[in-house]
């Protein structure tokens, strides 16, 4: 369930939104079903241990007890993280992650660029839960300055925006955002050419930092960056595997996501499930 707000909700606002969807739909869990929690996708910093949203830059979230709220608005416990890494999570599980044991996973929006991170077959999170931020790493020294306040990350070099401004859009979504890529590549579009190159070769640094820290098996790209990547699904390999270490990249392979929307819903629920999965008999 979709709900357009029209502006960028405040964090008292997505709550409100948030309690009063689940009170619509207290009368048909009622009957059939069990809820277990809530699990909660947000697109930043989000502190593991309590639900507290950090920073949320593109929403204009800092230090919001999210979690602690809806919870009391809501009456079931709640567990946020990451939007990215709980994508990680759930690409790994159902998606084109599946039965990879090591992997990072790199989604590309509107509100800019996250990532995940699974090693072992565990998400990594770090001591707070922050790890994974390779949308903020550096990809161009003399690259602009981010909302973040560093020079050159990813997520300003690589962005959605920079693709709908050539390709004269507003908006998209992303099956429109493909289909106009796809469309004005194949018409041999120049300027839409151009941004695309320089977009793939700052994703491949990233790409090659990446590999080189984690030794992946497994480099999923969502939004898109996986739109990208389907314009041309060699380049990537190719380019990453010539700036890589050689050991860290023979393995590795790079392909798209494969739940597509839901992935950022499927990874909540599995966010929920956790605590039910960890001790079933509770």
């Amino acid at each position: 369930m979709r709900y357009p707000t029209g502006h960028i909700p405040s964090a008292a606002e997505a709550v409100a939104i948030a309690a009063a969807v689940v009170d619509g739909l207290r009368p048909d869990l009622a009957g059939a079903s069990r809820v277990v929690g809530i699990g909660v996708a947000v697109p930043g910093l989000v502190r593991e241990e309590d639900g507290v949203v950090r920073l949320a830059p593109h929403l204009e979230w800092a230090e919001e007890p999210f979690a602690a709220e809806l919870a009391a608005a809501t009456g079931y416990p709640v567990l946020a993280a990451n939007d990215a890494s709980l994508g990680a999570n759930a690409e790994r599980l159902f998606g084109a992650g599946r039965g990879a044991s090591d992997l990072v996973y790199l989604n590309g929006g509107a509100s800019g660029i996250g990532a995940g991170v699974i090693v072992s077959g565990s998400p990594l999170t770090g001591i707070s839960g922050y790890a994974g931020e390779l949308g903020h790493t550096l990809v161009n020294s003399a690259g602009v300055r981010c909302h973040c306040g560093a020079i050159g990350c990813l997520e300003t070099e690589v962005s959605q925006s920079a693709l709908l401004r050539v390709l004269g859009m507003e908006a998209a979504d992303p099956e429109e955002l493909d289909r106009a890529l796809s469309a004005a590549i194949a018409a041999g579009d120049p300027a839409v050419a151009e941004e695309v190159d320089r977009q793939v070769g700052f994703l491949a640094t990233a790409l090659r930092n990446a590999t080189n820290v984690f030794d992946p098996q497994l480099i999923v790209l969502g939004g898109f960056l996986g739109a990208l990547h389907a314009l041309d699904p060699d380049r990537l390999p190719r380019l990453v595997g010539e700036q890589a270490l050689a050991a860290s990249a023979e393995r590795l392979s790079i392909v798209r996501a494969g739940l597509g929307s839901d992935i950022l819903m499927i990874g909540a629920a599995e966010l929920a499930f956790g605590p039910l999965l960890a001790a079933p008999a509770s």
